[in-house]
């Protein structure tokens, strides 16, 4: 067996640093009950799209986020994070008194409802038309249904898009005084229709116009230049069943053990199949940049991008929903992206969807941010890190494709063999782990394991393919890895597994331990790694990454995936009571559209990070599988 040179530097039960460990871990806070977010918030927006971009529409009706034509080109409208400079495009009635949000059902469009003190009542749907045939989507178009009952409506129309993140000059203007009005600057061009001629003030264009009731009227915004739609009732038919015909199989595994929880696990599928890129197969982590960890804090990233490790989660998800052709899609594209051989980094934590290098990261000093959170960041820099875990989700949800398409898997096995070998080879390097510090690499535990994951699969997968000589390969340094992850990842005085193996501290990506079957949940070790992120991370249900003095970068809040798996853990050990109080805790904080950010602060009951989250969402259809799986009977 091989043993690393620095497998030699001491266990990590070592008592001798015991005391400094102690004065830094985050001790256990008292239980809480969840506190529910004011709708001010990001849980204010919902998120349309047309599986090449998506955009945020605040409950007064204002896109105050799109970037076009695709996920990660500049924004348009990007009030979200500016509210000068940041551009934003709103349909809002003059009067209303309050409004409100929902999903038309089992779909991705948005219905804004607008009441007002007497029985007047407008509601405004909006859409990004959406279906099988890709030339509906070749120029991104948002489509702004208004229509009006209980009498008549002032509804004032208002542009201001502001191109390449603010940084272009006011647009400028053509067809003024009509109801097609284009706006331009350089090369990019939005052009934007409306029921009623539009009046140019500068930098903002207006259109007002008057509905009775019972009257309907479109508005549009069409990226490039082009007619309205001719029929735009049409569109949302198409729309409506596009997504419709698209959400899960009722057999699928999640749903005939989620039953109970069903209008969860179908919102959340469905955003993660609005975070996807029909061209690519891939999907992006979030639709939104530099929406802070913490009000006023630096850690502000941008997530445009497909990280490699979270869309393995989605596509795993996927998997289990039924999707199939999603699953494979992605399993297609990350293989795609792999290097000739001898490149520095053999697979980059992320890429954008065509599969390259996103642009290097840089800041908008000109925009305010979020809340004033600044700085404000596009590109990210995590690109050129090296994050050994990726191995073995890529693996892995090869590995589970393999038992529904064994044949599709087969013929990727070349390119799946060179991920599995490279897994072996660089397990003993520092990394930057899951979390992607910023501060030197180390040896993170569970980089670690899942590069056991990826042998262990990889060996399986040989097997499969008849190759046993290579699978019992596969298997020894599987082995290998697993008697040094025991030895060095675990805490004898602390009974959990922790963060590194120079690292005496818990982590809770620790909780995949028995996630990914490296030990089984009854095992005591499990259990005790899973009292050590509850009496050390958690608060109530809310659990952290890791502790809070542990941070380089700021504060941050409760890490909602890891929240997630924690009531996985509980429900899948036998805890299902904890299990299920924890998970209402959590479903409390959820936005009035059932939507989830990254993070949250329980103290003050606001949601953080970028929004909406895949991350979260796929934590959440995880937990509610484990729940139902556990149900008695």
């Amino acid at each position: 067996m091989f043993i690393p040179e620095w497998y030699s530097t001491g266990k990590v039960s070592s008592p001798s640093r015991d005391r400094a460990h102690r004065t830094t871990v985050r001790r256990r806070p008292p239980r809480t009950r969840a506190v529910r977010p004011t709708w001010d918030t990001l849980y204010g927006y919902g998120a349309i799209g047309n599986l090449r971009t998506a955009a945020l529409v605040s409950r007064t009706g204002s896109i105050d986020w799109a970037c076009l034509p695709r996920f990660a080109d500049p924004s348009v409208f990007g009030r979200l994070l500016d509210p000068r400079t940041g551009g934003f495009h709103q349909v809002e009635p003059v009067g209303y008194r309050e409004t409100t949000q929902r999903y038309i059902p089992a779909t991705n469009v948005l219905r804004t409802h607008f009441v007002f003190d007497d029985a007047r009542q407008l509601t405004l749907i909006d859409f990004m038309p959406v279906s099988p045939q890709p030339d509906t989507i070749a120029d991104p178009r948002i489509v702004r249904v208004i229509s009006c009952a209980g009498g008549t409506v002032q509804v004032r129309i208002t542009a201001e898009p502001r191109f390449d993140y603010g940084r272009s000059p006011a647009p400028r203007w053509a067809g003024a005084g009509t109801g097609a009005l284009r706006a331009g600057a350089g090369n990019r061009e939005l052009s934007l229709f409306a029921p009623a001629p539009w009046a140019v003030e500068e930098s903002r264009a207006v259109a007002t116009l008057t509905l009775r009731a019972g009257e309907s009227a479109v508005g549009e915004l069409l990226w490039g230049t082009g007619a309205s739609l001719p029929d735009p009732a049409g569109a949302l038919r198409r729309t409506v069943q596009f997504w419709r015909g698209w959400v899960h199989r009722p057999d699928a595994p999640m749903h005939r053990a989620a039953h109970v929880w069903h209008d969860w696990v179908e919102r959340s599928e469905l955003l993660l199949k609005l975070l996807s890129d029909s061209e690519s197969g891939a999907f992006v982590a979030a639709p939104t940049t530099s929406l802070p960890e913490w009000p006023g804090g630096p850690r502000n990233w941008d997530y445009r991008y497909v990280w490699v490790r979270d869309a393995a989660f989605a596509a795993q998800a996927f998997l289990v929903l039924g999707h199939l052709h999603e699953a494979r899609e992605y399993v297609r594209w990350v293989l795609g992206c792999m290097p000739v051989a001898g490149a520095r980094i053999p697979l980059r934590t992320l890429y954008d969807l065509s599969g390259d290098a996103p642009p290097p990261e840089e800041q908008l000093p000109h925009w305010s941010g979020y809340a004033g959170s600044q700085p404000v960041r596009i590109g990210n820099a995590a690109m050129d890190q090296l994050q050994l875990d990726i191995f073995g989700e890529v693996v892995g949800s090869a590995a589970m494709l393999a038992r529904v398409d064994p044949e599709f898997i087969h013929a990727a096995w070349p390119r799946l063999r060179t991920l599995v070998e490279l897994a072996g080879r660089l397990w003993t390097r520092r990394d930057s782990g899951i979390w992607e510090s910023r501060s030197a690499p180390a040896h993170y535990t569970h980089s670690k394991l899942m590069c056991w994951v990826a042998l262990e699969r990889g060996a399986e997968l040989a097997d499969r393919f008849g190759e046993g000589s290579l699978a019992r390969q596969f298997h020894r340094e599987a082995e290998a890895i697993r008697a040094v992850i025991l030895d060095r990842g675990f805490d004898t005085r602390l009974g959990g597994f922790v963060q590194g193996f120079d690292r005496r501290w818990p982590d809770a990506s620790l909780l995949r331990v028995p996630m990914v079957g490296f030990l089984p949940y009854s095992d005591p070790r499990v259990a005790g790694t899973i009292r050590l992120v509850e009496s050390k991370l958690s608060r109530g249900a809310f659990v952290y990454r890791y502790s809070s003095q542990r941070s380089l970068h700021g504060p941050e809040g409760s890490f909602l995936l890891c929240s997630f798996w924690l009531v996985e853990c509980l429900a899948r050990s036998g805890e299902r009571a904890r299990a299920l109080r924890n998970f209402r805790e959590l479903l409390k904080v959820a936005g009035p559209l059932r939507l989830f950010s990254e993070e949250y602060d329980p103290d003050r009951a606001v949601p953080l990070g970028n929004y909406p989250q895949a991350f979260t969402h796929i934590g959440l259809l995880r937990a509610a599988l484990a729940i139902g799986a556990d149900r008695p009977g």
